[in-house]
């Protein structure tokens, strides 16, 4: 096996389209020059600096040393290595050296066998799209590549014929269309259509950076955010997952850091660079790891190995394995990303533990993300309480969490680049418009905010690709104000969402969300409200949980599952929905009077005039206890004699009051029940 470092001086052919039939002939049935098989394990070729300018180097997976495949080239750099789909040849793109960024300017594209022999010129002026990738193979004897006006060009290698596929792409990045002939995508992940003879038709970017396509055209995987994730997309469903997460255990520790992925040739091995956390991609130390797949699910299969480790930058690889029996090297068909990714996972109630960042359930809860960790506190601000079942209730009030925890979330997501967020919703009527959930420190200043707007819930996401007021996006429609349980999943360029477990789109797609999760800060946490609006949502809220990963499939489904299980448990209470007449009101208290509390509640009497709906009354004059101070503020009283319209539940089914001040000094009466009025927050909501 060659291990030797070529020598410096190797004649460059120069390879014009008159010569390319017998040159592109003889390589394809001829036995591989330089007399060195692909390695039975297969082997990764890579673009590094590590003798001073940046050369094509080949590690054979099965052991050895690395060596130089790429010929020298003094004041010259080689990237954008690209083999054949049988691993004999590779094509790469000559630069002129010492840049320190990705420029525009065009190179020479050269074919060279892929243990370094017979280097050629094959195009003499030829381009990237922005982040090295340079061409596309459709099989042995066609290529897809940028030429030097930025139009995609398709060479048969066997006559030298070449047709252009898209015109030139002025001021833009250039496209690379994959095996197959049906999408095609520059460095910006858009993954759009490209029809023959028409072009391409762009579709939305899916966020982030240098997309490759498998030698099959049935995937696609690419860099979604900032060091990470890797994700991958099923290129006829557009169904998309993540591969790595950014910090993935499957890559050593402190070597989360990842970048430049890209597929075997049969999809069974994935090669990416990763560092410590540096991000310059001329000066950080990259190394090249490779983790075995699950070829129908890109799922890793067990820890990434590092590819001849060097203090150099070792960027953008590409790799061949050889058929192995018993494995098929062409699938026709595959089952969907989504469902490979639900097989692989489990949904335990420590797997659901993991990642996950912020935890508020009830009033009753522990609400703590791990054994032993604080229990996360929201302070009530304005007409807000907690509910008999330990929910926020929002009544034109709002809760907060506190600085600490709204800085430890904002770094908790930034730094993956991607969330989960759940919760149990009732909102107060259909008609609502506000924020259920605000991570901002105002309409200009946001994280995200998460929103009623009718029946629809509407989620403003703010990304690196999105305005400061964030993208909006309906994520999900509210058939009724019973509870209902929403999940939404984000990871750079990709925006799930479910209601009670299922989709929530009647498409049951992947609503595609360009940009990563850079321009985010600490930000003020808040439920009900935003900061500098005075919008507020009315209605209840629980189960709020945040993770810093996209939930499974099985996890999605077993959270939802635990949710009902909670609702259909809890005990049923009469309520009831009338037009009343105050007929008197007990004196409201101080805020002295009831120091050192800041709620108190007091007692009015009213003739009902209507029952609009619910549970009979026993009796038309009734006493509801309200609310007089919350938050410390004294609440405006109802005028006497007014007529109101009033959701009452009886007060002995409301623990959570048992503790709270109770002015009543009305004159006793017999037989006149006692209710507590739910006020806004549950008006027109189920029990």
């Amino acid at each position: 096996m060659r291990t030797e470092t070529p020598a410096t001086g190797r004649r460059t052919w120069i390879v014009f389209p008159t010569l390319a039939l017998l040159l592109g002939l003889v390589t394809t049935l001829a036995p591989r020059a330089g007399g060195c098989a692909p390695n039975d394990a297969g082997f990764v070729v890579w673009e590094s600096n590590r003798t001073g300018e940046y050369r094509i180097w080949r590690q054979d997976l099965g052991g050895g040393k690395p060596y130089r495949v790429s010929a020298d080239e003094p004041g010259r750099d080689h990237c954008c290595a690209k083999l054949s789909p049988n691993g004999s040849r590779l094509v790469y793109l000559s630069l002129a050296g010492g840049a320190r960024r990705y420029g525009p300017d065009a190179g020479t594209l050269h074919l060279v066998d892929a243990d370094g022999g017979r280097d050629r010129v094959l195009v003499p002026a030829a381009r990237h799209y922005g982040e090295h990738r340079a061409a596309v193979w459709w099989g042995e004897d066609e290529l897809v590549y940028i030429d030097g006006r930025n139009a995609t060009q398709k060479l048969r290698l066997s006559t030298g014929a070449t047709a252009e596929l898209v015109p030139p792409a002025a001021g833009g990045e250039g496209w690379l269309v994959a095996p197959g002939g049906r999408v095609a995508t520059g460095n910006t992940p858009t993954f759009s259509d490209f029809v023959g003879g028409k072009g391409v038709a762009p579709r939305p970017s899916l966020g982030g950076c240098q997309p490759a396509f498998s030698d099959d055209g049935r995937f696609a995987v690419w860099s979604a955010g900032a060091g990470g994730p890797i994700d991958a997309l099923e290129l006829a469903t557009r169904r998309s997952w993540t591969i790595l997460e950014k910090g993935d255990s499957h890559l050593p520790a402190g070597r989360g850091y990842a970048y430049f992925p890209a597929l075997s040739n049969d999809a069974s091995l994935l090669a990416v660079g990763a560092s410590t956390g540096e991000h310059d991609h001329f000066r950080a130390d990259y190394d090249i790891f490779v983790i075995e797949l699950d070829p129908e699910g890109l799922q890793p299969q067990g820890m990434a190995t590092a590819v001849a480790p060097d203090p150099a930058v070792d960027r953008f690889p590409d790799l061949y394995r050889p058929p192995r029996p018993g494995r098929p090297q062409d699938r026709a068909t595959a089952p969907p990303a989504t469902a490979a990714r639900a097989a692989t996972a489990g949904s335990s109630p420590a797997e659901l533990g993991r990642g996950l960042v912020f935890l508020w359930q009830t009033a009753n809860a522990a609400n703590r993300v791990a054994t032993g960790s604080a229990s996360e506190i929201l302070q009530p601000h304005g007409v807000a309480w907690t509910d008999r079942h330990g929910a926020l209730a929002l009544g034109g009030g709002s809760f907060s969490a506190d600085d600490a925890s709204s800085g430890r979330l904002a770094a908790a997501l930034q730094a993956k680049h991607q969330w989960t967020i759940a919760l149990l919703l009732s909102p107060a009527s259909l008609a609502e418009s506000g924020p259920l959930v605000a991570f901002s420190d105002g309409p200009r200043a946001r994280n995200f905010v998460l929103r009623q707007e009718g029946a629809a819930i509407v989620l403003a996401l703010r990304t690196s690709d999105s305005a400061k007021e964030g993208a909006a996006v309906t994520v999900a429609t509210l058939a009724s104000t019973a509870p209902t349980h929403l999940l939404l999943t984000f990871s750079p360029g990709r925006l799930d969402a479910f209601v009670a477990g299922a989709r929530a789109n009647a498409a049951r797609e992947t609503v595609a969300l360009p940009g990563d999760l850079f321009p985010w800060r600490p930000r003020r946490l808040a439920f009900g409200g935003e900061a500098q609006s005075p919008e507020r949502w009315h209605g209840t809220l629980s189960e709020i949980a945040i993770w810093n990963r996209p939930l499974t499939a099985p996890e999605i489904a077993a959270e939802a599952a635990r949710i009902r299980a909670l609702v259909a448990a809890r005990k049923p209470v009469p309520r009831t929905v009338v037009e009343a007449r105050l007929l008197a009101s007990s004196p409201a208290p101080s805020r002295d009077e009831i120091s050192p509390y800041r709620e108190a509640l007091v007692v009015d009497e009213l003739e009902v005039v209507r029952q609009i709906a619910g549970a009979p009354l026993p009796a038309k004059r009734i006493r509801v206890a309200r609310w007089a101070i919350l938050d410390d503020q004294v609440l405006a009283a109802p005028r006497p004699g007014a007529t109101q319209r009033l959701v009452i539940e009886p007060f002995a089914a409301q623990p959570q009051l048992a503790a709270l001040f109770l002015a009543d000094r009305l004159p006793p009466a017999a037989g006149q029940p006692l209710f507590f009025d739910l006020g806004a927050a549950a008006a027109g909501a189920s029990p």
